[in-house]
């Protein structure tokens, strides 16, 4: 996903430097440091389904369960920190040892990789046509003068005008669905994760193109922290080849 795409909802929350935890997962006495022997601790930006949002007082999503499996890899039980998603992609979390590790649909580009190490590509977050099954759209090239919905600063709406499509902004990606299943637009554009979930949860929708636009999520950790990066790396290794990561994308994408 891009930069922006993440800051906007992130600093309308939070500030920049706000860091607050929340659905702690131990109930151990090893608290939420960084480092802890006994608890691996995660920082997240939420909501951002399918990746991380509240549920039933949990934060819950395809991230979370990634969690979850490096946690138990590791031998420790996962606390997750609610954290500035400026935060994270800079690396100021991790470097204040707030966390162990950023889990968050961050994208891997040059200028994060300057802040921090990031693990092995876990989601490659093509970009991706919705729209209902009657709206007679197949393709990014067969919408002609129907408008496409957009999330504002988004590569998803970089995407639609590089197509030259006729584009309505959004807010957020609830106001972007609710007016595609309204009627208001005709088709959306964004990130493969989103948009199949919402096709999944919504049997009048489907996904009728995807394009791969190279966009590989990781994880992050602090510069240097070879340990931690090690596991995390042994984990994506381990859930690849044991089918897991295909039981997770089905779970929460419906992929």
């Amino acid at each position: 996903m891009s930069t922006l795409r993440r800051l906007v909802p992130a600093l309308a929350v939070l500030s920049a430097a706000g860091l607050a935890l929340t659905g702690c997962e131990s109930t151990s006495g090893g608290g939420s440091q960084a480092g802890g022997s006994d608890t691996f601790t995660v920082c997240t930006n939420s909501p951002y389904p399918p990746f991380e949002f509240e549920k039933d007082g949990k934060i819950v999503g395809f991230d979370m369960s990634l969690g979850d499996e490096i946690a138990k890899d590791l031998g420790r039980e996962k606390n997750v920190v609610q954290a500035n998603f400026e935060t994270l992609e800079s690396g100021a979390a991790l470097d204040t040892d707030q966390c162990d590790a950023a889990i968050s649909g961050i994208t891997i580009t040059d200028a994060r990789k300057q802040s921090v190490d990031f693990s092995k590509p876990y989601f490659n977050d093509q970009i991706a046509l919705l729209t209902t099954k009657d709206s007679g759209i197949r393709g990014f090239d067969s919408v002609g003068d129907k408008t496409v919905g957009v999330q504002q600063a988004t590569s998803g709406e970089q995407f639609a005008k590089d197509k030259h499509l006729k584009t309505q902004q959004f807010e957020d990606v609830e106001l972007m669905f609710q007016s595609l299943e309204s009627g208001g637009v005709q088709a959306v554009s964004g990130n493969i994760s989103t948009l199949s979930k919402r096709a999944k949860d919504n049997p009048d929708l489907e996904v009728v193109q995807t394009v791969d636009t190279n966009e590989n999520l990781g994880v992050a950790v602090k510069k240097g922290n070879t340990e931690i990066l090690d596991s995390v790396n042994k984990t994506l290794d381990r859930i690849t080849s044991d089918g897991t990561m295909d039981k997770m994308k089905k779970e929460w994408m419906g992929l």
